[in-house]
């Protein structure tokens, strides 16, 4: 499944979910390790339905990288009714992602 897009125009219509977590990857076209990372969000985000995954490309949404001072690529933020909960950077497997999501119920 390919990932939606986010811009600064839908971005917080579509992190204000209420109840449920909702995984954004700040990401670089010509980064290796978010390429890396976009399987890995991709499968997950095909098989676990109930957990919104979206991307946002730091170089078309510079505003958007500022605001979260996102520093380095891949970076995930992690939301909770609207709110920032929890934020990583780097590369992950499948079980740390779920570990993450586990723990933010």
């Amino acid at each position: 499944m390919t990932l939606e897009h986010l811009s600064k125009a839908n971005f917080n219509e579509k992190t204000n979910s209420a109840d449920q977590v909702v995984v954004v990857d700040f990401f670089a076209t010509w980064c290796g390790p978010c390429k890396m990372l976009t399987p890995v969000l991709e499968k997950a985000a095909d098989e676990l339905t109930n957990v919104p995954f979206y991307k946002v490309d730091i170089d078309e949404e510079m505003e958007l990288a500022n605001q979260y001072k996102i520093m380095t690529v891949p970076t995930l933020l992690f939301f909770k009714g609207g709110k920032l909960v929890f934020q990583n950077s780097g590369v992950i497997n499948r079980k740390q992602l779920e570990s993450m999501l586990e723990r933010l119920g």
